[in-house]
This record gives C-alpha cells, structure tokens and sequence, in this order.
C-alpha cells in the first residue's frame, strides 16, 4: 500500500478503498464482492454512507418488507463496517508509525535495558454495536437488492437511504421504443422494453381522445399490440407509457409516452 497517495478526512486517512474488493482468486474463505454504484469508493465516504444506512434503514425497512429482526442485524452490519472503517482503521494507521520506530530501535538502537514493543489497543465498540461475523457488505447489499424489487419502494425512499446511484438513477423507469409492423388486416406495434431486473412491465395505451387504458403486463420483450384500429379504415394515433410490475404490482414512475400512428 502506497500511504502518501492519500488525504486525511475527518480524522482519519482517506483513499479508495483498497479493503472491500479485492480482484483476486478467493481466498481462506474470502468471496470476491462486486462494488454497487450506490457504494461510494473513497473510505471517508463510506463511512458516512454507512452512517446514514444505518440511521434511515429503521425508517423506511418495514414500508420495504423487511421484517423487524432483519433491520436490527442490518443496523449492526452497517455500524460494525463504519467502525472498521473508520474508528478502528484510524487507530491502526496512527499506531503504525510507532512500529517502525520500534523496529529501527530493535536493529540499530542504543541503550542499556531490554526493549518494550509497543502494544495496540483497539478502540472500543461504540455503545449498543457487537463484533459482525465477516460479510457485512454482502449482506447488506442483498438486502438492499431485496428492498428494491418491494412493492413499497420508490426513488425517494431510495435516494435516501442512498441506493440509488448513477447509473441506477438513468434505469429508474422503463426503457422501450415502439415500431410499426405490417399485421394481417392493418399495421401492428411492436413494444421492444428493458426491464433492469424488474419482473416486468406495466403498460398502459390511450387512442385518440380517450382515457388511459391498462393493456398489458409483459414479463418477456417485445409485447406486440396487435388490436384492431377503433375505426375500420381510418387511421389512429396510440400512445403508450410503463412503469414497473413486480410481485403483482405496479410501481415507480410512468415513463415519457411514446405515439405511434397505426394506419389500415
């Protein structure tokens, strides 16, 4: 570890975490983790995202489904990782230096009396936080996967408990465009959708003048609208918008509408 590639954030050393993702065969039981955009790189900004997970999981777990038990061990997760990151970790770093001295003492040294190696005391656990068995990223990143796919969840909710990163953020509504294919009788429309690990899609449709209307939930793309015009002969213009469909509901924010004009 190169320790002069670095800057000090609230009191402790602050770098790209070098901890938590290590691109390497797995070892002694250690599972290579992949990092979620949402989780930020810098170790002085973890700690402040654990913080605040920790803070507003109690507050928006049970509307997410999650059960009273797995928030509490999650809270625990979130704060034993803060303080490893932070308290204990700038202990170790303070402590370090001493080692060096201690070691240079030891090999080139004067002095009539056996030398004492300095001991380190690592700081107490804060109050109400017991030692995590190891995992508490991929726990807590399970959890928050779980979270996400819950009829109860919402950007807003997401934002934050801070689960919602940069490219989640461009992914938080459906992605589909509409094109226009020559059925049997009349043109049809092809909904080709992305779906971003949702169960599927909602799909509302609206014709000329009329209301919003429910057409269809697709778990598979394409959905192809085959319905006959309103009018036999005339031309009509459609208008399509989605949003969501998990566990047998709809959620999240509709979509910008697409129109498409189906003609004879």
């Amino acid at each position: 570890m190169n320790w002069d590639q670095g800057t000090w954030d609230n009191g402790f050393w602050d770098q790209p975490s070098d901890y938590l993702f290590l691109q390497r065969k797995p070892q002694n039981n250690r599972t290579k983790m992949k990092r979620q955009d949402y989780y930020p790189s810098r170790i002085g900004d973890q700690v402040n995202w654990l913080d605040n997970y920790g803070t507003k999981l109690p507050i928006h777990g049970a509307t997410l489904g999650v059960i009273a038990g797995d928030i509490t061990a999650s809270v625990n997760d979130a704060k034993y990782a803060k303080y490893v990151l932070g308290t204990w970790l700038t202990a170790v770093r303070a402590f370090s230096p001493s080692t060096t001295d201690a070691v240079d003492d030891v090999l080139t040294g004067g002095g009539t009396t056996p030398f004492v190696l300095p001991t380190f005391t690592a700081p107490d656990l804060p109050a109400g936080v017991t030692a995590a068995i190891p995992g508490t990223l991929n726990r807590i990143f399970a959890l928050v996967a779980k979270m996400k796919l819950s009829a109860g969840y919402t950007e807003a909710i997401g934002t934050d408990l801070g689960i919602v990163g940069a490219e989640q953020t461009d992914k938080a509504l459906p992605k589909f465009d509409a094109e226009l294919l020559q059925g049997a009788g009349c043109q049809c429309v092809k909904l080709t959708f992305a779906k971003y690990g949702h169960m599927g899609v909602y799909i509302e449709s609206r014709r000329g003048n009329g209301v919003w209307e429910f057409l269809a939930i697709d778990t598979e793309s394409p959905y192809m609208d085959e319905r006959p015009l309103l009018a036999a002969g005339q031309p009509e213009v459609r208008e399509y918008r989605m949003r969501f469909w998990d566990k047998g509901t709809p959620n999240g924010d509709w979509t910008d509408v697409v129109k498409v004009t189906v003609s004879p």
